[in-house]
């Protein structure tokens, strides 16, 4: 918890780190979860720097870097938002999901958005996103029943999951 979670991130992410290093042959991929923990304005430079790097070289030991954020003030936070900025500019595939106004205008200028795609960003529904590659192309994610099992923290659809699940139980026994 706290500041320990911070160093706890930063030394898995360097273990993690030196097993992609090891081999280029096999394809790999790292996923860091609420990196603002690690680039954000609560952060250090070490930190962050480290991450960035990341982000520019994976390409080159046969790896890709994926990155979750739900905190943009605090992913633009440290040193005028220079890490999250440049991170978003190494990253080729990007997707906006739902955000506030004022979290839109952290990126319409790092993804270049008109103000038709911050409107629609701001108004998305769950599942809808906007994808960033070459293109800007907004999407509709429709999750199929287990995945939506698999991820859901919604409590009322937990708790008819359960309910289902132990109606089952009792007929098939």
């Amino acid at each position: 918890k706290g500041k320990l979670l911070q160093v706890g991130m930063f030394i898995a992410l360097d273990y993690v780190w030196d097993q992609i290093k090891s081999d280029s042959t096999k394809r790999k991929a790292i996923f860091i979860d609420e990196i603002w923990q690690l680039i954000g304005a609560s952060s250090n430079r070490m930190a962050a720097e480290f991450c960035l790097e990341i982000y520019k070289v994976i390409r080159g030991f046969g790896g890709a870097a994926i990155s979750a954020t739900q905190d943009l003030s605090d992913f633009f936070g440290l040193e005028d938002g220079k890490y999250g900025r440049a991170i978003i500019n190494n990253s080729k595939n990007k997707i906006i999901l739902n955000l506030e106004p004022d979290e839109a205008r952290y990126v319409q200028e790092t993804l270049k958005l008109t103000r038709t795609e911050i409107r629609a960003i701001t108004r998305f529904e769950r599942g809808e996103a906007l994808t960033s590659s070459n293109n800007k192309v907004p999407v509709v994610v429709k999750a199929s029943k287990l995945e939506k099992e698999m991820i859901t923290t919604d409590r009322a659809e937990l708790e008819a999951i359960l309910k289902e699940r132990q109606m089952e139980k009792t007929h098939s026994a």
